[in-house]
């Protein structure tokens, strides 16, 4: 099972410990997923507005250290908390995001209306696309 933890002062901010148990909770149930899991090697920073949180997923090659704050991410996902969970509700199909069904073309609305930003989409595809599955609880 891949090695999930939270950085020291990261379990102050709820969404931390949230998406680490979320995270170990899909790879136990898929897992298909661990491959893409093992794959990323990047940090991963996460901005919930309404929340006022921010919070870091630092991969590294089958590990995952979850921080408080942001720690020099290369991709960072701002929206507020509902907008986070849409993205982890997308559906795969043929080991890819779907955003061809209502749940992906609602998310493909919020991009272009800028409810969701990723800073570094264009820079990082894949580790998105890997990041994405990994969290995609459907």
């Amino acid at each position: 099972m891949p090695d999930i933890k939270l950085a020291p002062g990261a379990e102050e901010a709820a969404l931390a410990g949230m998406l680490a148990d979320m995270l170990r909770g899909n790879l136990e149930n898929k897992p298909e997923r661990v491959k893409d899991f093992n794959a990323l090697n990047i940090s991963i920073g996460i901005e919930a507005t309404d929340a006022e949180t921010q919070i870091t997923l630092a991969f590294a090659n089958g590990e995952l250290t979850v921080h408080k704050g942001l720690v020099n991410p290369g991709i960072v996902i701002t929206t507020d908390s509902t907008s986070l969970l849409e993205l982890a509700g997308l559906n795969i199909k043929y080991g890819m995001p779907w955003y061809f069904d209502e749940k992906g073309m609602a998310v493909v609305k919020k991009l272009l209306k800028r409810e969701v930003k990723i800073k570094g989409l264009l820079v990082h595809p894949l580790a998105l696309t890997r990041l994405t599955k990994v969290m995609s609880v459907a």
